[in-house]
């Protein structure tokens, strides 16, 4: 162990860097018990009906093939409640229970076989005999089901937003616009597939998975197994992407676990991505109406936002995008109203910036579209409208520097050289080239999280967190905040993350994972050093743990620690030690916390092809202290790309007939390439949130500024969060046409 100077806020590179690009990272299907079997599963052809009968006796008689299980030969199983819930899985219909049928692609015969390729060609060779019901697969069908949220979903934050009379101050203003837009249903690609490796020894049971919430796996797969949840053990010590689709217990996990029990052997079943998009969950489509309202004095008087979502028939996933959209201007009446409409799909779910992505899209573009029906400037309009105050609660924010993300963003950009005339601007190429700007903002989340911090005579460390690493560098931060305090070489620190072996493990997503896991080692930190100085006296950090050491005969020292968010009591650490999600924010007791960014971007649309490309972005982020430059800085710029895909190209089409995913693959599901990404840049504020975390139990920290303190906020998901209405507003700026449908493609512009 040797002091050195403090690492929070380096550049310094990941901990995981040589492995990853190197291919000595294992990550789930990886994995390759003795006798292991594989599965491939059968999906559903229909959207809506019954299976009335399944033959599976060509795919049974194939040579190799172990195991057909399908709704008439699978063991009974305990049920599942969706995540949203109060449960622990993705969607609460557990597939292969029964005869019907609820979305297209549902898992119907699950073939398992010694090869890959011989359960492959089995399992096409199961046949089935459906009753098919007209499904409703669009939002737009005259048939759907309706329903408004806070009436659907009775809990305290799924009620519409309202502060002031919103209807009332438009009807009083002199300015109106009222503005249709529309966001449609995406999925998110990762690189790694839906996999699981299922693994029993007696009645203990080992899954080896990539997911965001272990804790949640292993919950669930209790209730439906009905064994205690110590006999199970899920890990995940590094996931190839997650972007939400990961979050919680999948159906694939269960029928792996299923047949790995009846075979007596480890089972092997990996989705293939034309399967994960007809299975897995998925951004939902949904249409908004915003309507904005502003006086003689050219400030905003009124916003209502009205958004209406899909969800699936057997689920209601609920939408949030008015808590965010409301947050970001001053405006006196706010009013935002969430409708859920049932269609027969798989339940949606999480994609990054989950409703906060379609929100900012339909809000800043409103705002930009009411800006220049003023006449204003549009970054000087959003200026005028900075607040210091929550516009929905009332209560300040922790802190928000939204301001200056939009006065060094503009000067960095060159904004205020362009000409302000729409049409009016060409590059040397002769195309029509135009500037936008949005703002956006995402929930400063925390959630509870307990902590094991273990001191080796060699001068090592092994530090256990309740967080997973899905590529966005939480070891590398975990690391850099232990080196910082304890004076460790990051190299000499092993941490231990997705497992569920080790401390329990929280969701992470939401943007809340460096924030709840790093006030908690920090935490751990400061616990050791007072371990040290209680014990071994003075003499330095270093010498103090080498005379404890020695004295404790050479054996580890170890601390455990359990943290809270702000407002956050026992019931919360309960939650976590039960695999639920308990996370706090974005409104606290004392104030409402939110990180914030602006977006600046210039197109440049062909006057002959209509083509459009996005030639510089640069954006600025106000995401509390940063705790690891690289890591911030990569985030920061896949967010931009994420953002630039979702306003440009990503769109999951829908068959009307069945509600099936046409474009399943990404030979025809097209995300952003290097060709479509121009000059990107990113800066932060880098100033610390102020807000003060939870008390903390046993040794917790704080989130603030103070003895455990760093300060940091979310910055994963904020990243894209109005990047699509920048480019729509830049799009408008250079073609002078208003496009409110994503995503923005050749034909939109003809």
């Amino acid at each position: 162990m040797s002091v050195s100077e403090p690492r929070i806020g380096a550049d310094a590179p990941r901990i995981d860097a040589v492995e990853k690009v190197t291919g000595l990272q294992r990550y789930a299907a990886d994995r390759r018990p003795d006798g292991l079997l594989h599965a491939v599963t059968v999906l559903a052809t229909i959207a809506r009906g019954r299976i009335l009968a399944i033959d599976t006796a060509a795919a049974a008689a194939v040579p190799g093939v172990v195991l057909v299980l399908t709704h008439d030969t699978m063991p009974a199983l305990g049920s599942v409640q969706f995540i949203m819930a109060g449960g622990h899985a993705a969607q609460s219909i557990l597939p292969m229970t029964s005869a019907e049928v609820h979305h297209h692609g549902q898992t119907i015969a699950l073939v398992v076989a010694h090869r890959l390729e011989t359960a492959r060609g089995a399992a096409r060779l199961v046949s089935v005999r459906y009753e098919a019901e007209p499904p409703v697969t669009t939002l737009d069908d005259p048939r759907a089901e309706t329903l408004l949220q806070e009436q659907a979903i009775p809990l305290p934050m799924m009620r519409d937003r309202r502060n002031g009379d919103a209807e009332a101050a438009l009807a009083g203003s002199t300015t109106v616009i009222d503005v249709a837009y529309a966001t449609p249903a995406q999925h998110q690609n990762p690189i790694e597939l839906l996999a699981t490796v299922a693994v029993w020894q007696g009645d203990r049971l080992t899954i080896h998975e990539p997911s965001q919430n272990s804790g949640a796996v292993r919950a669930g797969l209790a209730r439906v197994f009905g064994i205690d949840p110590a006999a199970i053990r899920v890990i995940s010590p590094s996931v190839g992407g997650g972007f939400g689709q990961k979050n919680a217990l999948g159906a694939h996990t269960v029928l792996a676990a299923v047949a790995a029990r009846a075979t007596g052997r480890p089972v092997k079943l990996v989705m293939p991505r034309a399967q994960v998009a007809r299975i897995a969950a998925f951004r939902p489509a949904a249409r908004h109406r915003i309507r904005l309202g502003a006086g003689a004095d050219g400030r905003m008087t009124a916003a209502i936002h009205e958004i209406t979502q899909q969800t699936s028939r057997h689920d209601l996933m609920p939408g949030l995008g008015t808590e965010v959209s409301l947050r970001l201007h001053a405006i006196p009446a706010v009013q935002g109203i969430e409708r859920l409409t049932r269609l027969d799909t798989q339940t949606p779910g999480f994609m990054r910036a989950p409703y906060e992505f379609g929100a900012a899209f339909a809000f800043e573009s409103a705002v930009d579209e009411l800006a220049w029906e003023l006449g204003a400037d549009p970054v000087a309009f959003r200026l005028a409208h900075d607040t210091d105050r929550d516009p929905v609660s009332g209560k300040p924010f922790s802190s928000r520097h939204l301001a200056a993300c939009l006065e060094r963003g503009a000067r960095a950009f060159g904004w205020h050289d362009r000409d302000p005339r729409p049409g009016r601007m060409r590059d040397a190429h002769g195309r029509m080239t135009g500037m936008g700007v949005a703002v956006g903002a995402y929930k400063a989340a925390r959630a509870p999280a307990i902590t094991r911090l273990t001191l080796r005579a060699d001068g090592s460390a092994e530090i256990a967190v309740g967080g997973h690493e899905m590529g966005q560098g939480l070891r590398t931060v975990v690391a850099l905040t232990l080196s910082d305090r304890l004076g460790i070489d990051p190299a000499a620190i092993r941490v231990i993350a997705g497992d569920t072996a080790s401390v329990p493990q929280h969701l992470t997503a939401g943007s809340w994972g460096t924030a709840t896991v790093v006030p908690s080692v920090a935490a751990a930190a400061e616990k050791m050093r007072s371990l040290i100085a209680e014990r071994a006296g003075q003499g330095g950090l270093a010498a103090g743990l080498s005379r404890l050491l020695a004295g404790n005969g050479g054996r580890p020292l170890e601390v455990t620690v359990e943290s809270l968010a702000p407002g956050q009591g026992q019931p919360a650490l309960d939650r976590l030690r039960q695999g639920l999600p308990a996370a706090a924010g974005p409104d606290y007791p004392e104030a409402v916390a939110m990180s914030f960014i602006a977006h600046f971007v210039e197109v440049a649309v062909d006057p002959r092809t209509r083509i459009l490309r996005v030639v510089r972005a640069h954006s600025v982020i106000d995401c509390g202290r940063v705790i690891s430059a690289r890591t911030a800085r990569s985030q920061a710029l896949g967010g931009m790309i994420w953002g630039i895909g979702g306003a440009l190209f990503e769109a999951s089409e829908v068959d009307p007939r069945d509600g099936s995913f046409l474009n399943a693959d990404l030979a025809e599901y097209v995300v952003a390439s290097h060709a479509d990404i121009g000059r990107l840049s990113a800066e932060f504020i880098d100033l610390p949130d102020p807000m003060p975390g939870g008390p903390g139990l046993n040794g917790g920290g704080l989130n603030g500024v103070g003895p455990n303190g760093l300060g940091m906020k979310g910055l994963g998901e904020v990243a894209s969060v109005g990047m699509p209405a920048a480019i729509a507003n830049a799009v408008f700026h250079a073609t002078g046409r208003r496009i409110r449908d994503l995503p923005i493609r050749v034909d939109a512009l003809i």
